[in-house]
């Protein structure tokens, strides 16, 4: 997916030659301790970031010189540590903008295509509710969302995701600040969105939920690969216990 990718913000090395592959139809975990360069490697893998280095390839298709709404347009998104929602807008409105190229945004549509529009926004609208109420959120749908909690926000923003219809996600910790019963609706989520078809690449620093979701996990230290492997092999190799670990 991602060969000798390399970033580096005033001289220092936040990527350094990192390589890392997710196959397709899996849950991949990605660890390391704070300052590993995570994040940034999220950031480099849908172009939020620019690589000083490397190449991205999406389903076989370089991706690296693409802007970010094209990568996410083959299908390629991400969520955030800290949840980003439209406060002001409500759950329901937050879900339906989520939907890419609806005919609808282009304003004489509305009056050349009406019809299609209508449709086009009811199955929308149907979609939204039925995704929703998967997550346990209907009852939330006309709240605003900047009323939710940290752990509906969450889930928003990745049924939000689930609107644009995915074929791989990058989740950013999605079980950081939440309580125990919500992670484990949120690792159900997880599960059943992967037997649909989606492919997951998760940076997670609980490592209950990173050796119970993933079959293969990377670890990066100091912006380097350290080890990858199936989790079996991670959780007891000595240089993961060191570096990660403290131990």
């Amino acid at each position: 997916m991602a060969t000798g990718l390399c970033k580096s913000f005033d001289g220092i090395r936040a990527v350094d030659h990192v390589e890392i592959r997710v196959s397709r139809g899996s849950i991949t975990g990605l660890i390391g301790p704070n300052g590993a360069g995570k994040t940034t490697l999220f950031n480099l893998l849908c172009n939020f970031l620019t690589p000083d280095q490397g190449r991205v390839i999406f389903d076989g298709v370089p991706i690296s010189h693409l802007p970010t709404y094209q990568v996410a347009l083959q299908g390629l998104l991400r969520t955030f540590q800290v949840p980003r929602v439209l406060s002001r807008l409500s759950v329901l409105e937050n879900m339906l903008l989520a939907a890419p190229l609806q005919t609808g945004e282009k304003l004489w549509n509305t009056w050349l295509q009406p019809r299609r529009v209508r449709q086009e926004e009811q199955e929308l609208r149907q979609r939204a509710w039925a995704i929703l109420e998967s997550v346990g959120l209907a009852a939330k749908a006309n709240d605003y969302a900047g009323a939710l909690s940290g752990g509906q926000r969450k889930l928003l923003e990745m049924a939000r995701v689930m609107m644009h219809r995915p074929r791989m996600v990058l989740l950013d910790e999605p079980a950081a600040g939440v309580n125990p019963t919500l992670i484990n609706q949120i690792c159900g989520h997880i599960v059943r969105w992967n037997q649909e078809g989606v492919t997951f690449l998760i940076i997670e620093h609980n490592m209950d939920v990173v050796m119970s979701l993933c079959q293969h996990i990377w670890v990066l230290a100091e912006g380097k690969n350290l080890v990858d492997g199936p989790p079996s092999e991670i959780q007891t190799n000595p240089e993961v216990l060191r570096a990660y670990l403290g131990q």
